[in-house]
């Protein structure tokens, strides 16, 4: 059976319900945006999904409920790239995790990309019958029915959520109250979430950083205000500067967190020298709008320090934003350059490859603008120079491969 259309509404959940009925075995992938998501099935039963957004992966949700610690997930990703294992394997070999924990959490990564999947008011779908192996691969076993009457019920009790948070753009701030906070009894998720509540965050940048998704912290946040714990802010959200401001830094960071693990793997300790060498180097007016940001700190508190930077740079929000892709694109190609000294040519070309896996996601992305169209070019420049550095850079040639596409002729 092979199934391809748009989808909106419920329509997506009929689909499902048609797959198990009909015990297929085949891949159905589904669009909305810049979002993919694939969704396996043997015998009409879910076994396994993934997604392209990085709060779904397995690896985010095992630091976010605390199973590992961020230094276990940043050395597993550091591996992922030498070979073609998956995480989940790296992080059981190395003792992180148990295969207990690896199944259960397994589970629990399909069912929240399904829950989203299905949150989706409209997209793409494609299904496509096609024979499965398994061996190796830690699998779950989902009757999509049940699925389905819990997304069912998530959706209906959003409706309710959204009567108090409209907005994933409301700030909201803690009410001082400490009576309250000893009577309250706090669940993890509640006591992570309650912590990222700042008066600067809005609820989009709390589903962000905190890794859940967006009807758990809905709920959570729902419950806090219930509780007396917090209240909306009286001060406005930044949305009008946030939301390409929020992208760039979003793409900049998982492109510098690439190279930053490639050269903590070299160089150590060196690596925020060489990221403060780098800003050191750029023109004046980039380095003004980079100078607090920071690799380690949380996406609020970049996003507060560049938005404040970039303002009293002057000009408009469009001049702003491509300031603030040179000086990124500019710290990206000074930290490149060290990496090809540090490394081998093979690690390098891994790195590239990482990266350029950000920019399809870019390619992606629906809203078609200048600033997005500077992202790609400008990266895809860094990328050539890079490569064309390493090829003529003594001791370092080797066959680029496909990398040789980046190369202008």
């Amino acid at each position: 059976m092979n199934l391809q259309g748009d989808f909106e509404g419920s329509f997506l959940t009929s689909i499902l319900q048609l797959l198990c009925d009909e015990q297929n075995t085949g891949i159905l992938q589904v669009r909305c945006g810049g979002k993919e998501c694939k969704v396996i099935f043997n015998g009409g039963t879910i076994i396994y999904a993934q997604c392209s957004q990085k709060n779904h992966r397995l690896g985010a949700l095992l630091s976010r409920d605390g199973v590992i610690t961020e230094e276990q997930l940043n050395d597993a990703l550091s591996l992922t790239g030498t070979g073609k294992d998956a995480i989940g394997k790296i992080l059981l070999e190395k003792g992180y995790i148990s295969l207990k924990i690896l199944k259960e959490y397994n589970q629990k990564q399909v069912e929240e990309i399904l829950y989203s999947i299905l949150f989706w008011k409209k997209g793409k779908f494609e299904y496509k019958d096609a024979p499965m192996r398994f061996e190796g691969m830690v699998i779950t076993q989902l009757n999509p029915m049940k699925v389905i009457l819990e997304a069912s019920r998530r959706i209906d009790e959003m409706s309710v959520l959204t009567q108090t948070i409209a907005s994933d753009d409301i700030v909201f701030r803690n009410v001082d109250k400490k009576s309250k906070l000893e009577e309250f009894a706090f669940s993890t998720t509640e006591q992570r979430i309650l912590n990222l509540v700042d008066e600067v965050k809005t609820v989009r940048d709390i589903i962000e950083t905190s890794r859940y998704d967006e009807f758990t912290v809905y709920k959570t946040l729902y419950t806090l205000v219930s509780a007396g714990l917090i209240e909306k802010s009286g001060k406005k959200s930044e949305t009008d500067a946030g939301l390409d401001f929020n992208f760039i830094l979003s793409i900049y960071t998982d492109i510098l967190k690439i190279i930053s693990r490639t050269l903590a793997a070299r160089s150590g300790e060196r690596t925020n020298f060489l990221i403060r060498q780098g800003k050191e180097n750029l023109p004046p007016a980039q380095a003004k709008v980079l100078q607090d940001f920071n690799l380690s700190s949380q996406a609020g508190v970049n996003r507060k320090a560049v938005v404040t930077a970039c303002r009293k740079s002057g000009g408009d929000k469009s001049r702003q934003c491509l300031l603030l892709i040179d000086g990124f694109n500019g710290l990206c190609h000074h930290l490149l350059a060290r990496t090809i000294l540090l490394t081998d040519s093979n690690h390098v070309y891994d790195m590239i490859r990482e990266i350029d896996k950000v920019l399809e996601y870019v390619t992606k992305y629906p809203r078609s603008s200048v600033e997005k169209n500077k992202i790609i070019s400008d990266m895809k420049n860094v990328l050539n120079d890079t490569i064309k550095q390493v090829r003529f850079t003594p001791g370092k040639a080797k066959s680029a491969g496909f990398l040789s596409l980046f190369i202008k002729k």
